[in-house]
């Protein structure tokens, strides 16, 4: 009797393939399979977000959203919502396939479509393109079988598009409605593939995981409600205002989420700069590092405390205090510090000079984010015209130039 191989059992269809590109209906096959969700499951969600600024509550719920389907995780730039996104498929055990949405997405960059290939002998070839779900979902089968014989392997892939609103989503997943609205395992059409390898059937452990961009609403596209049925939106956002009396302090220890940003700020800058200044000597990181935290901590301190002062004066602005409301992210503050520390370093600025350079900093990295059709001129005056030292000068004149841009501007 004739040894019976591991490809003659794919063929006979005793056993799925760990590869599905050139047999894609066969991923029906494996479809009914939901996520493996182990008991320390809330200790694995707990370590993959341990260096994220994310509320417990927001966690849980972007866990528990993702157990029954597809999630978009909304809010203003800069809040962590990518590396949530990240922090979420570790924590469930499954990789990701990245893309950023485009505003010339069609169903030929989603689902797929067929190109002319020109090879080496000037032979020409039509060839199968898989589109980023099409490519992702494959993968995720893939990752399913590998998963049964691997049980340490990643259990799944999932399509991770950051920027979801960038596109025409209607225009470019049109075609996916019925199979994003429904638990049945209905096939799609790819009519890029050959005769055979066109019906497509999702599996059950397969999730889009989304980022959305809810603030810079005038250069995005509005989502219909017939895709926003398709995905559970959760929201995540700036830290809450720190309690009364509480004082910016780069010192572990407080369960204030404002001073874990402040800390979390100064920390990524430090570590930033530490890399740029040691690109060539790596051996010096950890020292340079250092050095830069006891500065930030220590004599520049009161700098990097005026700069949370200004962002949150506008980040919990209300139409009381009549100045613009911006919440900024915290990544635009970890950009701003590691700007002013840099410029600090390199200019061998003394502690007592390094005022300046924050309000320079500052000037250019957060004043130009006022520049939006979301904020109105008077109340980018009122902002210009009362904001305090050290910003009175740099970041005020970028401001009022704002002001003006928008009051002699034509349409």
């Amino acid at each position: 009797m004739a040894d019976v191989t591991e490809e003659t059992l794919i063929e006979q269809g005793a056993i799925p393939p760990t590869d599905f590109h050139s047999s894609i209906e066969r991923i029906r096959e494996i479809s009914q399979y939901d996520l493996e969700v182990p008991a320390e499951f809330p200790q694995h969600l707990k370590r993959s977000a341990s260096d994220l600024l994310v509320d417990e509550d927001t966690l849980k719920a972007a866990a528990a959203a993702l157990r029954v389907g597809h999630v978009i995780l909304q809010g203003p730039p800069g809040t962590g919502k990518s590396s949530l996104a990240r922090a979420l498929c570790q924590a469930f055990n499954v990789s990701v396939f990245p893309v950023t949405a485009h505003e010339d997405w069609t169903v030929f960059d989603v689902v797929g479509r067929v190109e002319l290939r020109l090879h080496g002998d000037r032979k020409e070839e039509i060839v199968p393109v898989n589109g980023y779900f099409t490519e992702s979902v494959i993968r995720c089968a893939n990752a399913t079988v590998r998963h049964f014989d691997e049980p340490q392997e990643p259990q799944a892939e999932w399509l991770l598009i950051d920027e979801l609103n960038r596109a025409h989503i209607d225009r470019a997943f049109g075609e996916l409605f019925t199979v994003l609205g429904t638990d049945a395992a209905l096939p799609v059409t790819l009519p890029h593939q050959r005769e055979g390898n066109r019906n497509l059937v999702v599996p059950g452990r397969f999730r889009i995981v989304a980022t959305l961009n809810s603030f810079d609403r005038q250069f995005v596209n509005n989502l219909s409600h017939a895709i926003r049925r398709r995905f559970t939106f959760i929201t995540v956002t700036i830290p809450d205002k720190r309690p009364n009396g509480t004082e910016w302090t780069p010192s572990a220890g407080s369960n204030c989420m404002a001073n874990r940003e402040f800390q979390t700020v100064i920390k990524r800058a430090a570590a930033r700069v530490a890399t740029r200044v040691t690109s060539i000597e790596p051996a010096r990181k950890a020292t340079e590092e250092a050095t830069i935290l006891q500065r930030l901590s220590g004599p520049l301190l009161p700098c990097v405390r005026s700069l949370f002062d200004l962002v949150e004066r506008v980040r919990y602005a209300t139409s009381e205090d009549r100045i613009p409301h911006l919440p900024i992210g915290t990544a635009q503050l970890i950009d701003t510090v590691e700007l002013f520390m840099f410029r600090v370093l390199q200019d061998s600025v003394s502690n007592d000079d390094a005022t300046a350079i924050i309000d320079w900093a500052a000037s250019i990295k957060l004043a130009p984010l006022f520049d939006s059709d979301v904020v109105a001129p008077e109340a980018m005056k009122e902002l210009a015209t009362t904001v305090a030292s050290p910003f009175n000068r740099a970041t005020r004149r970028e401001l009022l130039g704002i002001v003006a841009a928008g009051e002699h501007f034509v349409e």
